[in-house]
Order: C-alpha cells, then sequence, then structure tokens
C-alpha cells in the first residue's frame, strides 16, 4: 500500500500535535508493510478554486489554475492507494490550507447528474484514494469534531475508511500526562496498521484514541492557569509585530 500524507498544520515538528499524531499514524502503517510520504502544505503554492467549473469543461480531469496543487500534489494525491488529510481544528472545522486543498481536488469529479434517485457526482478516474482523516483540538470534548466529520462524509462518501480526531491536544507537552500521551499515540499507530491491514479502525482503537488524559476538571484548571500566565506575561510585553500569526501557536 502506497500511503501519501498532506498536513495543513503551520506548525513544525513536536510543536505541532497534527504531526505528532499523523506520524504515529504513518509508523504503525509503515509497520503493517505500506510506504508513505508527507507533504506540508504551508511548503505549497495552492490557489483558491474560483468555482469556474474548467476542470469539467475545458481541461477535463486537470484545474486550469498553474500552481503547486495543479502540477505536483493532485498527481500525489490521485496516485496514492490511500490519502491521509491532516489538519488542525480551527473553528471547529479544517483550516482553510486543508479547504483550500479539498476544494482544489474537484477534477476528481464528473458534473453531477440525476440516478433516478439522487443528484450525484461519479469519480472521473478509474483510480480514487481511499482517505483517512486526521485532526487535533485543544478543547476537551471530542464533540468538537462533529462539523469535521459531517463535512468529510459528505465530500469523500465511502472513501473516507477512517477518522482519527485528537481533543485535548495542547495537554500533550505536559510532563505529568507524558503516560498518557504515549498511550495515544500509540492508539494512533494501530490505527495506521489495522486501515493498512484491515482497510478500518477497530472500535476499541477509537476509544483509546479519544480516551481522556486526566479529569476534565483538572484538565480545566491547568489549561486556566496556563492561559493566566501567559496573559500576565504578554502584558508586560510590547505589542508583536505584525507578521507573527499568534493564531498559528493553536495548530
Amino acid at each position: 500500500m502506497r500511503i501519501v500524507a498532506f498536513n495543513s498544520s503551520p506548525r513544525d515538528g513536536e510543536a505541532s500535535k497534527t504531526e505528532m499524531m499523523l506520524q504515529s499514524f504513518l509508523s504503525g502503517a509503515r509497520e503493517a508493510g505500506a510506504a508513505t510520504e508527507t507533504h506540508y502544505l504551508k511548503k505549497y503554492h495552492i490557489k483558491h478554486c474560483v468555482g469556474c467549473f474548467g476542470c469539467w469543461l475545458k481541461q477535463k480531469g486537470r484545474c486550469v489554475l498553474e500552481d503547486d496543487m495543479t502540477e505536483q500534489l493532485f498527481g500525489r494525491f490521485l496516485e496514492a492507494d490511500l490519502a491521509v488529510l491532516a489538519t488542525p481544528l480551527y473553528h471547529f472545522t479544517m483550516n482553510a490550507r486543508m479547504k483550500a486543498f479539498i476544494e482544489r481536488t474537484l477534477p476528481m469529479l464528473e458534473p453531477a447528474f440525476f440516478d433516478g434517485r439522487a443528484i450525484t457526482r461519479p469519480w472521473r478516474f478509474q483510480k480514487v484514494p481511499r482517505l483517512v482523516a486526521i485532526s487535533v483540538g485543544a478543547f476537551p470534548e471530542h464533540h468538537n469534531f462533529d462539523v469535521l466529520s459531517l463535512n468529510l462524509r459528505m465530500i469523500f462518501g465511502n472513501l473516507l475508511v477512517g477518522e482519527v480526531y485528537r481533543h485535548s491536544s495542547e495537554f500533550f507537552a505536559i510532563p505529568e500526562l507524558a503516560s498518557p500521551v504515549q498511550e495515544v499515540l500509540a492508539a494512533a499507530a494501530q490505527a495506521g496498521r489495522e486501515v493498512v491491514l484491515e482497510g478500518k479502525i477497530q472500535p476499541t482503537t477509537q476509544a483509546a484514541v479519544i480516551k481522556d488524559l486526566a479529569p476534565r476538571e483538572k484538565l480545566g484548571r491547568m489549561a486556566n492557569e496556563h492561559w493566566r500566565q501567559q496573559m500576565a506575561e504578554h502584558d508586560h510585553e510590547p505589542p508583536q509585530a505584525e507578521e507573527d500569526h499568534t493564531i498559528d501557536r493553536f495548530a
């Protein structure tokens, strides 16, 4: 199996909890025999879809926009047996970089047609990848991923064979929670093995991925203390330069 992952986080390395979950998943997939590669979307120039339908009517199967999505990423996406879409949770859904990437996969579809029951959009190409979604969010409630999950299921239908969503991700860096964090990452690796070997993620593995790192009340107190300290420190600092995108700290 050839797995191609696309990570839309603005963060790097261990600062990115999206990357931690993604690479744990991919490590398990490699243990099960898959070949993997990762593309970091922030390194590519991806224009926004302009809704012209040129990929349906003019250059059928190819976007009319010339950029890294057309020349590189879309081809890598189609060549994969499994594509992994990894995004931090922004405003209860995928971030803008991942949204732009997904919108530009429109050339994989034919125009809509009515099959007697509903309007559907058939795949243009004989081979299209199955997909797994990975996302992390700072809040401790798992239901915060409901909108993202519904969105992806509506877009990709039965191509979406796995969803790995991890709440409380900002607590990954707290030393006293290192043991339960390692259990979560091990569960993400097990999810990768299962997708390769079984084509799906088992319910017990899903439960291990979303297991609480600590009682919610404790996490709430820790979060409050963290932000009190942050605000106190920043109250004594000069204003940040305009190019310092503080939103990137929550990826």
